[in-house]
C-alpha cells in the first residue's frame, strides 16, 4: 500500500528534540491484533506509533453522513492526529493513539471531508 502522506517533523514539548515522523502502514487490526480498529502505523524518530481509528466511529460516519471515508483520507486524519498529540506532549514511548467518533468527526471536518456536526 503506498499512501501518500508527506513526511513532517513537529516539536513537541515531551522530546528534546523535533520529532521525525513518516507514515509506515494502514490495515484493519480485525484480524491481527484482533481490536475493532484501522491501525495507522508511524515511524516517529525510528519508532513505531500506532494511531487507531474506530471501526464503530466510522460505521457511524457511514450512517450520519453517507460518507465513506477512503483510506487516503483515514492516513491523513491519522497523521493530523498524531502531529496535534505530539505537539501537546505526548511521549510516543507510551500507548497507542486512538480516535474515537468526536475526534474522526471534528478531524474529518478540518480536513473537509466531513461536514462539521459540531456547530448543529
Amino acid at each position: 500500500m503506498s499512501y501518500i502522506v508527506t513526511p513532517f517533523e513537529v516539536s513537541s514539548k515531551a522530546l528534546p528534540a523535533p520529532a521525525h515522523c513518516r507514515f509506515v502502514h494502514l490495515f484493519p487490526a480485525i484480524a491481527t491484533r484482533h481490536s475493532d480498529t484501522i491501525d495507522c502505523w508511524f515511524r516517529v524518530n525510528g519508532q513505531r506509533v500506532t494511531v487507531s481509528i474506530s471501526c464503530a466511529a466510522l460505521t457511524e460516519v457511514r450512517r450520519s453522513q453517507g460518507t465513506l471515508l477512503k483510506d487516503q483520507q483515514l492516513a491523513l486524519i491519522a497523521a493530523l492526529h498524531l502531529r496535534r498529540t505530539l505537539e501537546r506532549g505526548y511521549d510516543p514511548t507510551q500507548a497507542e493513539l486512538f480516535i474515537d467518533g468526536a475526534q474522526l468527526q471534528k478531524l474529518g471536518a478540518e480536513l473537509g471531508y466531513l461536514q462539521d456536526r459540531g456547530s448543529a
